[in-house]
């Protein structure tokens, strides 16, 4: 194994830490308690991209800014449908 290898292995890892740590914050969340499930998070490179679908816009904000509180790099790609506006 390369050291290259070694730091996309140790990328990917925190990658995976990172995301863990989103999805907990969502979870965790009162306003997002009810719709976390339907939030798909990802992080890649440290870019965390928020995927799924919530029911109204407001949710869809909370979602990305508890996204952006928790990640390392603050970048955060919103792709969260809203069903419908309440």
């Amino acid at each position: 194994m390369t050291k290259q290898d070694d730091k996309k292995d140790e990328k990917a890892a925190s990658d995976q830490q990172e995301a863990q740590m989103v999805k907990q914050a969502i979870k965790d969340d009162q306003g997002l308690s009810a719709v976390a499930n339907h939030i798909h998070v990802a992080v890649k490179e440290g870019t965390v991209t928020l995927e799924g679908k919530v029911a109204t816009e407001q949710q869809l904000n909370l979602a990305t800014n508890t996204a952006a509180a928790v990640a390392v790099d603050e970048k955060v790609k919103n792709h969260i449908e809203v069903t419908h506006n309440k």
